[in-house]
């Protein structure tokens, strides 16, 4: 009876050079055929040269990217009435794994912790379509429990519950890249602490948001996609205390963007006593963009050495 190939037998360099021509899926089969299997597997995969990308849709779809050579591997999901799987298939569509379950959260769980445990990626999280809140804070929490960096997060999900909001924000302040296409209650408020520093922050709802709170961020677009009359932003002195911030501090922020509805805000008013001030500090852009009806405001600045701060009007 023919055994097969006592690969871990080898020694660790040739394995190691065998491993680089293994497809990843190879790879990733290896590797779930013990808790030895994996850790030997991780022992000759180079680090810090996988990103998991993880997109939460009708039909949902795990990749496996990666420097080198290796192509990336893809793993897809699949319901049949109440039973849920996500699949990986060789190039002819032929299935050669599958993880089932009647809960998705629970497979999606399964999967990240072995990959968390052999390939050690960075991970992107899209939540593509309307996912209930519990599935999306559950899948995160893991997230973090793994100690996987998450370098990408997205999140459409509806209406959210302010606790969840505010583990959201709490729990990804350092995360590059953050959007939140969700709607908080009314009544929610939150002030961010000075260690929120995503580079590319994204919000939809932004009514609880204080301006001045975000310079430690580098680019900042509100959208604004709701009804609410008292956003925070509306208050002349909200503009007015984050430019003045972002003149005397040494901050991040290069970009602030923020849509609304009608604000009746006169900015020569919200600039009066700043566009004579003189300011010295690294060469920045920050670019305030508040629609109102057909018009658009600009507060625009460009600072070099000492420049002056200047107002200007312009049609959308």
């Amino acid at each position: 009876m023919d055994r097969g190939f006592p690969l871990f037998r080898l020694p660790g360099v040739p394995l190691t050079k065998i491993s680089r021509y293994m497809h990843l899926r190879d790879i990733l089969l290896v590797s779930m055929a013990s808790k030895k299997s994996a850790f030997i597997m991780k022992s000759l995969l180079p680090p810090n040269w996988f990103n998991l990308e993880m997109k939460f849709s009708n039909e949902s779809e795990i990749t496996l990217d990666l420097k080198g050579t290796w192509n990336p591997m893809k793993v897809k999901s699949q319901k049949n009435g109440d039973v849920y799987e996500l699949q990986i298939a060789q190039d002819n569509e032929v299935i050669t794994y599958r993880w089932t379950s009647r809960d998705f959260k629970a497979i999606v769980k399964s999967l990240l912790t072995h990959f968390a445990l052999v390939f050690n990626p960075t991970i992107s999280i899209d939540f593509e379509t309307v996912y209930s809140q519990e599935f999306v804070i559950r899948v995160l929490q893991h997230v973090k429990q793994l100690n996987l960096m998450i370098t990408f997060l997205k999140i459409l999900s509806g209406n959210i519950s302010p606790e969840g909001y505010k583990y959201i924000l709490e729990m990804h302040r350092e995360v590059p890249e953050l959007s939140l296409f969700c709607e908080v209650a009314a009544h929610f408020k939150y002030r961010v602490r000075p260690d929120f520093k995503v580079d590319d922050f994204l919000v939809s709802d932004g009514h609880w948001m204080h301006s001045e709170d975000f310079v430690n961020c580098k680019k900042v677009t509100v959208l604004h996609r709701n009804d609410y009359k008292q956003n925070t932003y509306a208050n002349p002195e909200v503009p007015r205390a984050l430019i003045k911030k972002w003149i005397e501090s040494e901050c991040r922020l290069e970009y602030l963007e923020v849509y609304g509805g009608w604000l009746g805000i006169d900015f020569r008013q919200v600039l009066l006593g700043l566009e004579y001030r003189l300011v010295s500090m690294r060469l920045l852009e920050l670019l305030c963009v508040f629609l109102q009806n057909n018009r658009t405001i600009r507060i625009l600045s460009k600072c070099r050495n000492y420049q002056e701060m200047r107002w200007e009007e312009g049609d959308s």
